[in-house]
């Protein structure tokens, strides 16, 4: 899956790809969010589908939102292989690029950039991602003694 970059002319939505048990369950375009939604104890977010605009609440399980490529014109270094579960299964690997994560206080997750491989969730290019709910992931750092 590709997502282009989101500032350009025909800008394409990010997408959001929700597992649970090792299955893809949900997937949608991102038209606004995810908010935490504090009085339902879960996380909001508008999509689009052919139904058109809507929100959407829910919680549990393990989200990933693919913001679209990152172009830059110097290649970030490869520092660390992030392998992330759903259930006992493999869901995506991601190879991340720079060192920096930045904590996203909404919906307690992480974002960050790299390449995806997995059976719903891939880019040959790096793509900023967001990383958020109740999955497991494995990370081993590249290079580290």
């Amino acid at each position: 899956m590709a997502v282009a970059n989101t500032n350009s002319p025909d800008q394409t939505l990010p997408v959001l790809v929700c597992f649970s048990g090792g299955e893809e369950i949900f997937r949608k375009n991102v038209v606004e969010g995810p908010f935490a939604d504090e009085y339902k104890f879960a996380h909001e977010i508008k999509v689009s589908d052919s139904e058109g605009q809507h929100w959407v609440n829910f919680s549990g399980g393990m989200c990933v939102i693919d913001q679209g490529e990152v172009f830059n014109k110097k290649q970030p270094k490869l520092t660390d292989n992030l392998s992330c579960y759903s259930g006992a299964k493999k869901v995506v690997t991601f190879d991340v690029y720079g060192e920096e994560t930045t904590i996203d206080e909404y919906v307690e997750g992480r974002t960050f950039l790299a390449k995806a491989s997995g059976s719903v969730i891939a880019s040959n290019s790096i793509h900023q991602y967001l990383l958020f709910g109740s999955g497991t992931c494995i990370g081993e750092e590249i290079g580290e003694d």
